[in-house]
């Protein structure tokens, strides 16, 4: 379906089906269909696509600095990542698997966008849709689109035309794609519910750390602290190991909220591009859709 294309005939249909591919398909469109990995709805990634993301990056990180731990500057990066009573660990974890579902989301919006740009109605300002008119518009869709149901905008533009036959007022298909258009933002929305729950359980992760960096570094003070007569060396070794419990609890809950605040951002950044997108969908069906409605017949008894 080119961007000028207009509704085809029964005839003309079979003839570019076998002659050409769908100008538009959801495998070659969605990233996670791409790689094979299990699909999400519309612009949310699955979580199983996700986690292997994720995984992935951890495996990246950890066994590139893995073999280089014993060399200066990447043995700190590596106490950094794995020291500190392993707190860094999970929440490493919890950030790279955010992480992975922001970027997916980000990807699958610009494949969604993809069917905003298709033109599936004449150009032609007289024309408009009835029922006769909205069958032709189907079969164009169904026939240049691979799985048009996978976008949502070519899915709620599909429910409204295949509706047409049974409303008798163009306020029902506005009030039917406004319903949709509802439904589909509680779906979108839905696809955050994990990525903020990660953001309030790193830094708690960190805050861990914090507490048992400090039960750690009060019990070697009261040591220190317990035997009278103790030599000064041996008093600074065991006013250094205090300081070492001290660093867990403050390095932990440091990365901890700079993790979570980076992941925030970054939530802010793509939820903004999907609600854009939202508000795109929502234009993009008023315009193509309820404007050129015009004729609609009440249904027959």
């Amino acid at each position: 379906m080119a961007d000028d294309a207009t509704p085809m005939t029964r005839e003309s249909r079979r003839t570019r089906s076998a002659a050409a591919a769908p100008v538009l398909a959801f495998g070659r469109a969605d990233p996670e269909r791409r790689l094979g990995l299990p699909t999400g709805r519309f612009t949310n990634p699955s979580a199983a696509s996700s986690l292997l993301l994720a995984l992935l990056m951890l495996a990246v990180v950890y066994g590139g600095l893995a073999p280089l731990r014993e060399r200066p500057g990447f043995d700190v990066a590596w106490t950094y990542l794995t020291g500190f009573s392993g707190i860094p660990i999970p929440m490493a974890f919890l950030a790279a698997w955010a992480t992975s579902m922001l970027l997916l989301k980000r990807l699958k919006i610009s494949a969604q966008r993809r069917a905003l740009r298709l033109r599936f109605l004449p150009t032609d300002a007289a024309f408009t849709l009835s029922s006769a008119t909205a069958e032709r518009v189907i079969e164009a869709i169904e026939t240049s689109v691979d799985e048009p149901e996978r976008f949502m905008y070519l899915q709620r533009v599909l429910r409204a035309l295949k509706s047409v036959r049974n409303v008798g007022r163009v306020g029902d298909i506005d009030e039917m794609l406004s319903s949709r258009a509802e439904q589909d933002e509680i779906v979108v929305d839905g696809g955050y519910t994990l990525v903020r729950g990660f953001v309030w359980a790193i830094p708690v992760l960190g805050f861990i750390g914090t507490i048992v960096g400090l039960t750690a570094a009060i019990g070697r003070f009261g040591t220190v602290l317990s035997e009278p007569g103790m030599p000064l060396e041996e008093i600074t070794a065991g006013l250094t190991d205090v300081i070492g419990g001290l660093d867990t609890a403050f390095v932990t809950t440091g990365e901890g909220l700079v993790a979570a605040l980076l992941i925030h951002l970054l939530q802010v950044f793509v939820r903004r591009e999907d609600e854009t997108f939202l508000d795109e969908v929502r234009e993009a069906c008023t315009n193509e859709v309820v404007a050129r409605v015009r004729l609609i017949s009440a249904p027959q008894a």
